[in-house]
């Protein structure tokens, strides 16, 4: 599902700050009993490290959301987006990436590796706060 950046956001990223903003406020838009659900995004962007797409890719229960590689890749394929970004929100409040979240992101980085589309980042979202699963594996 297509997801529409925020009116007040620019397009350009600059770093996983703009990432993490952007998305808390993507994540802020649904109801307090749907923000108790896990959300996996991805982000593609261009050469310029402007968005081109953020698409919603599972929605899964309190602590677990799974995803298909097919679905995280098809749009950046589509799309020609050279790098992406994955996103994903713990409702636990818990920025600390698990051990599935590490596995799914190395497993993700071996297929983009195939497709010449670089995993830039794989981002945990709260309402407040946000850590990377790349700098903990």
């Amino acid at each position: 599902m297509n997801v529409r950046l925020p009116k007040d956001e620019d397009i350009r990223i600059a770093n996983q700050d703009d990432i993490a903003r952007i998305m808390q406020k993507v994540l802020m838009r649904q109801n307090r009993l749907h923000r108790q659900k896990e959300y996996f995004w991805t982000i593609g962007l261009n050469t310029s490290n402007d968005i081109q797409y953020i698409e919603l890719v599972a929605l899964g229960k309190v602590n677990t959301v799974s995803v298909d590689p097919t679905e995280i890749f098809h749009i950046a394929v589509s799309k020609k987006c050279k790098s992406i970004v994955l996103v994903h929100n713990h409702p636990s409040g818990s920025i600390k990436a698990s051990e599935a979240d590490k596995r799914i992101t190395r497993e993700l980085k071996l297929a983009a590796q195939i497709l010449k589309i670089e995993i830039l980042d794989h981002i945990i979202i709260t309402e407040d706060s946000f850590s990377s699963v790349i700098d903990q594996i």
